[in-house]
């Protein structure tokens, strides 16, 4: 007798079940975005790394057996009621908090997934970012080839065939009627005698002179292309318009700033940036990062930049105002300035002066992140509020800041922990 080894890999039945697991995998992955994208796995990962995350929620099943020798209850032990339970985890007896335990952990499984996969359902979730459109003054960019018209001349390569032949079936059609008026002679014979012509209709009407009927062709005639039948494509290059935008990423270097309070700021900026880069093809950022005095700085320096020394914010602000005047005219560009800091700050008001210079300057939107890890008062965020009449707001059980100047929206946000980023990113980026 043979034996038949049945593959399980691509049977109807495991496809089926492989899809549903991959499925409830991606379910869990968005139910635990939160903690997934505060991982510094994922932060500091290189360029197109594929990242492994926790996934929480995805039970693995298995058979549950009786712990008490067969005596407790199951199946087959015995008598049993209706609505008994069976196989019941005995629950542990005495134990004190904060003793060691012998219970089982939570189970969770490792997946790994492409960052771009991880991003696209961040921004399901998230809704695009509200980035306004200019109507004038916008960046054009090439969005490929497309056909525009029909022309009577042009290369071979752009030959519409199937419109060639319908002009050389028209044009037959044409000539078909003609000698048929002309001669007396039967559509049959005129088209046959076209035909022998080659479309010459001076050498069909000849062959129509004579007395002798001409046999029907055998299947459909072939019509006779000529020059004049021809017809070709004509392409023009598609033009993509997108809206001119500028976002400034200005961030808190000081001593003050320790490497968690760091870490905070840059994974705020990461995501912000993969989303952008991801649904935008020409949104610039420039990069920003502050002591006591301001420096513009590359990406990388941005992301693993350390330095201490004392705290004045309204250095980065007067740098933007600088940028803003000469790079990027809001008449021009939507200027989106976001600013992370620890809330201290050595002169206050002046930063308050220079907040609103840069709102005078008809920015777009503009969003401050206060970093409270010790859960101390924020010195900036309280001037914020006085200064620019940013009120508290509630919102899925979180809170923020808001407020309006000079038409500009105001946004703020406090940070306490990994998990109050992925709400951080929902204050400022959400369209709704």
């Amino acid at each position: 007798m043979a034996v038949v080894q049945p593959d399980y890999g691509t049977a109807p039945r495991g496809n089926t079940d492989a899809a549903r697991h991959r499925e409830k995998i991606k379910e869990a992955i968005r139910q635990n975005l939160p903690d997934i994208i505060s991982s510094e796995s994922i932060i500091t990962r290189r360029e197109k790394q594929i990242v492994r995350v926790p996934v929480r929620g995805v039970k693995s099943y298995h058979f549950i057996h009786s712990h008490a020798g067969g005596a407790g209850g199951g199946f087959g032990s015995g008598e049993s009621q209706k609505g008994k339970v069976v196989g019941q985890r005995p629950r542990p007896s005495g134990g004190q908090p904060g003793k060691p335990g012998g219970e089982p952990g939570v189970d969770y499984l490792e997946t790994e997934i492409d960052i771009e996969e991880l991003i696209a359902m961040m921004l399901d979730d998230l809704g695009l970012p509200n980035l306004q459109k200019k109507e004038i003054e916008q960046s054009t960019s090439a969005g490929g080839w497309t056909y525009d018209s029909i022309e009577k001349s042009g290369i071979r390569p752009r030959l519409d065939k199937k419109r060639s032949i319908k002009e050389a079936i028209k044009r037959t059609e044409v000539l078909v009627g003609m000698l048929i008026q002309e001669t007396g002679r039967s559509e049959e014979e005129c088209r046959r005698a076209l035909e022998l012509a080659r479309g010459e209709v001076a050498e069909a009407k000849r062959l129509l002179s004579g007395d002798e009927p001409l046999a029907a062709s055998e299947g459909s005639p072939i019509p006779t292309l000529e020059t004049s039948d021809l017809r070709y494509h004509t392409i023009r290059e598609e033009i993509q318009r997108q809206s001119n935008a500028v976002v400034i990423a200005m961030m808190d270097v000081s001593g003050s700033m320790d490497t968690m309070k760091k870490y905070f700021a840059r994974s705020f900026f990461f995501w912000m940036l993969s989303f952008l880069r991801t649904i935008y093809q020409h949104v610039e950022i420039r990069f920003i990062a502050h002591t006591t005095e301001a420096k513009l700085v590359d990406e990388h320096e941005f992301f693993h930049k350390g330095e201490s020394g004392g705290t004045q914010c309204h250095s980065a602000y007067d740098l933007a105002c600088e940028l803003i005047d000469s790079e990027y005219s809001p008449s021009r560009w939507n200027v989106y300035p976001f600013h992370f800091s620890d809330g201290e700050d050595w002169e206050v008001e002046r930063t308050i002066q220079s907040v609103k210079a840069v709102l005078r300057r008809g920015i777009a939107a503009f969003g401050y992140g206060e970093i409270q890890t010790d859960y101390s008062a924020s010195v900036l965020m309280q001037a914020f509020e006085k200064g620019l009449s940013m009120q508290e707001a509630q919102r899925e059980g979180y809170s923020y800041f808001q407020g309006q100047w000079e038409g500009a929206p105001l946004l703020g946000m406090i940070i306490r922990s990994r998990q109050d980023l992925y709400p951080a990113l929902r204050v400022f980026l959400s369209a709704d």
